[in-house]
């Protein structure tokens, strides 16, 4: 007697029900072939159905919903509970506030004036704020309480409220709404390596905020009033650790020269910085109790597209390193370079923080291969930033030259990444030649965070005054 009849009644009769299912599924399978519909890729992106696939600072005829104070936007950041996006826009100095249907995706602006927070009101379409000339980098605290603003003109960082349930901004008073180089005059509190600040970053324990700053060559560290959100520049040394030390105002450092992009570990024990004329990365142990930054010694505390004449490892692709991801399980580091049209992988010491490039072409996947030290991809012309998953199983890189955003498989082992096949390897604003899905509002695709749900994916792009809205196969 064969195994299937030696079955009890009740298990031959779900076996029967599941072997038709598998039947029936399988013939619905090679209808959608036949038809030629594909299932979903895993990590595949598909751009929303008009109006819901865009928002942007006019509509763009038609083609997205209608938006303001979306001139030039630099950065993306959703909220922990995935109601509300956040956008930092450089030409209209400004951050915007759009509701997020965490179901379909679909963005909406908040209305006159909850929808903005400028730097003159604009004219009463947006909440009037502090020290928001040129934003550049956007942030929201673990618990949701906070958004936290780098404005690259008003060299300072604004700190906002956010009503966690209308997604409304209302900038603390007084000193406590921000921090800049030189105090503004009095408006805000005054700081110190904050000249042009780049990028912001809150740590996963919510007890500091980094600031990346181009100008000043420079990190700065600030403790955060978890009640309030106001922000304090740590004393002494502690506040800053720039590339020269900045005269005695901070602690030494390196691989630091135009200080771009800023990321804490998920376990809170490091920052990482990429900087764009050092060609590098740099890493730094975090005091989880102070605050503090110290720099790894030796060739650990940094890797550079030369080795930097010792100082550094020796790394390929990181020619002006823009924007820097950390893996969710903290086991690897990625970094989007804009010279080197390439994304590049690190395996993290979640001990120590130090990174090693993986090995061979694993260690880069650029536009053209670069001479075969990287795989080789498509829609990274001018990789501008880099983002991670949250489930940890795919990286996507915007790219600000290809109009793009590049789709990669990550190997949670390995760190390595492949990008996916076909045209699903990315989306541009023209197709790229039949090479990636056509997009639309991606011109000049500068900035991309995918939802804490892992649902939807966003895209800020600079050139088509818009934030580009997509569903990710999962």
């Amino acid at each position: 007697m064969g195994p299937y009849l030696r079955m009890p009644v009740e298990r031959r009769s779900a076996a029967i029900a599941s072997r038709g299912w598998g039947l029936a599924l399988g013939a619905l399978a090679v209808l959608l072939a036949a038809a030629g519909v594909a299932s979903a890729t895993p990590g595949a992106l598909t751009q929303l159905a008009d109006p819901d696939g865009c928002v942007s600072h006019d509509g763009s005829g038609g083609d997205c919903a209608d938006g303001r104070a979306l001139e030039s936007p630099a950065s993306l950041a959703v909220s922990p509970d995935g109601k509300h996006v956040y956008v930092a826009s450089t030409g209209s100095d400004a951050v915007a506030v759009l509701s997020r249907d965490t179901v379909t995706g679909a963005l909406t602006q908040l209305a006159d004036p909850d929808g903005c927070v400028s730097d003159n009101g604009t004219g009463g379409v947006c909440g009037d704020g502090t020290a928001l000339i040129g934003p550049v980098s956007v942030a929201v605290s673990r618990d949701g309480k906070n958004v936290y603003v780098t404005s690259q003109i008003s060299n300072a960082v604004a700190t906002f409220r956010r009503d966690r349930t209308t997604g409304v901004l209302t900038q603390l008073a007084g000193l406590a709404g921000c921090v800049s180089q030189d105090g503004s005059a009095g408006t805000c509190a005054d700081g110190k390596g904050l000249d042009r600040p780049y990028s912001v970053a809150v740590s996963p324990d919510g007890k500091h905020v980094y600031v990346a700053s181009e100008f000043s060559n420079a990190v700065a560290a600030f403790r955060r009033n978890m009640a309030t959100g106001a922000l304090t520049q740590l004393a002494g040394l502690d506040g800053c650790v720039s590339e020269t030390g900045t005269g005695g105002e901070c602690a030494g450092g390196r691989a630091l020269k135009e200080a771009r992009s800023i990321a804490v570990s998920p376990d809170g024990k490091h920052v990482y910085v990429a900087s764009e004329a050092s060609n590098a990365v740099a890493a730094f142990l975090r005091n989880k109790v102070t605050g503090a930054l110290t720099q790894l010694a030796g060739t650990n505390g940094c890797v550079s597209e030369t080795g930097t004449s010792g100082d550094c490892a020796d790394g390929d692709a990181l020619l002006g390193a823009v924007s820097v991801a950390v893996s969710p399980d903290g086991k690897h580091v990625y970094v989007a370079a804009l010279g080197s049209d390439a994304v590049a992988a690190f395996l993290r010491n979640k001990t120590t923080g130090a990174l090693t490039q993986l090995a061979g072409t694993n260690g880069c996947v650029s536009e053209d291969s670069t001479g075969g030290v990287c795989a080789d991809g498509t829609g990274l012309a001018g990789a501008r930033a880099v983002t991670v998953s949250r489930d940890g199983r795919h990286v996507y890189v915007a790219s600000l030259t290809g109009d793009a955003v590049a789709a990669f498989s990550r190997n949670k082992v390995t760190g390595a990444l492949t990008q996916l096949a076909g045209t699903n390897a990315c989306v541009s604003e023209d197709g790229s030649l039949g090479a990636c899905v056509d997009g639309k509002a991606l011109d000049g695709a500068r900035s991309v965070v995918v939802s804490p749900d892992g649902k939807h994916l966003y895209v800020g792009s600079s050139n088509s005054k818009a934030v580009a809205a997509f569903t990710r196969a999962r």
